[in-house]
């Protein structure tokens, strides 16, 4: 009897300690959930960006967020102060826009590297606007200048330091035609800062819509084009990247740009996110690229499908 007693005694223990580890479950499963709250997710219009804004739509939707669809809101100029006055939460902007744009910088020397970049353009923007900087993705898609394999043979030039001793010799410091969109005629990191860093000027410039610069490069319509360094169309068209060897671009890595007040409301969104730009290398962004520029699949269905490859959302 006295077996019996205890052991009904330690059954019912058991049962009790049982439920009140499922209760204390239950409990932190709803406090987790209520701590991810409404997010307006936005984007820029251009298909990596585009890309970016559902990568990131279908992860917070799957981790209980209640998502808001802006995606494909507009360029900078549009976008940012939408993020600013609180119209939208968060987007995938890159540290060299940032730093330019946002920033204005006009100091005598840009930051040095991918870190020290990213860490210039956070510490101001958190500062001044209240915008927080999430971990940056690995993938640098800064500008680059590329010619077609055949010319890189002619005229042997790995580096865009050889481009312009070349200009300066043969062509009395003006030389070849570029193809560029009027974008990068007109920045403050683009081309008229671009020829004096490097000491020589193109002898014409033909302008294209942003993303036909391959093309007008491959057909023969420009000697050199420019563009991103994570572009799909540089593989498809066998073009050869001429190196930055004076680093004159500054860094160009993606990152999301989140409100501090919804991410103080949102304690998990750090790390939800990162699972993404953790991912996000230059091989596998230019991939993904690939599939939008040339495949022609639809941005949306892109990132759907990397998410469940990476086994970050059920299929």
């Amino acid at each position: 009897m006295r077996f019996m007693k205890v052991s009904v005694l330690v059954l019912i223990i058991g049962l009790l300690a049982l439920s009140m580890f499922g209760c204390n479950a239950a409990e932190e499963v709803v406090e987790e959930d209520e701590e991810r709250g409404t997010v307006v997710v936005s984007s820029k219009t251009f298909p990596e960006a585009l890309t970016q804004g559902w990568l990131t739509y279908y992860l917070l939707e799957e981790r209980g967020y209640d998502v808001v669809n802006e995606i494909g809101l507009g360029e900078v100029a549009v976008i940012r102060p939408a993020l600013e006055a609180g119209e939208i939460d968060l987007y995938w902007e890159y540290t060299g826009t940032g730093l330019m744009n946002v920033m204005g910088y006009e100091g005598d020397e840009l930051p040095e590297g991918e870190e020290e970049t990213y860490q210039t353009i956070r510490d101001y923007d958190l500062e001044e606007n209240n915008i927080v900087w999430l971990d940056y993705a690995p993938a640098n898609n800064t500008f680059v200048l590329f010619v077609t394999e055949e010319t890189q043979q002619e005229y042997g030039w790995e580096t865009l330091s050889d481009l312009a001793e070349y200009a300066r010799e043969e062509g009395g410091g003006e030389y070849g035609s570029i193809a560029t969109p009027a974008e990068w005629v007109e920045r403050d990191d683009g081309m008229v800062p671009f020829q004096n860093h490097y000491g020589f000027e193109f002898a014409d410039v033909v302008e294209v819509e942003l993303g036909l610069a391959y093309r007008a490069v491959e057909q023969g319509e420009a000697l050199i084009g420019v563009g991103d360094a994570t572009e799909g169309r540089i593989v498809q068209y066998n073009l050869q990247i001429l190196e930055d060897d004076e680093e004159f671009f500054p860094a160009y890595n993606a990152a999301p740009t989140v409100r501090q007040e919804v991410l103080e409301a949102n304690p998990h969104l750090e790390d939800d996110l990162r699972e993404i730009s953790s991912r996000l290398d230059i091989e596998t962004q230019t991939k993904l690229n690939l599939k939008t520029a040339i495949d022609e699949e639809d941005p949306e269905d892109v990132a759907w499908n990397f998410l469940v490859e990476e086994g970050l959302i059920e299929e």
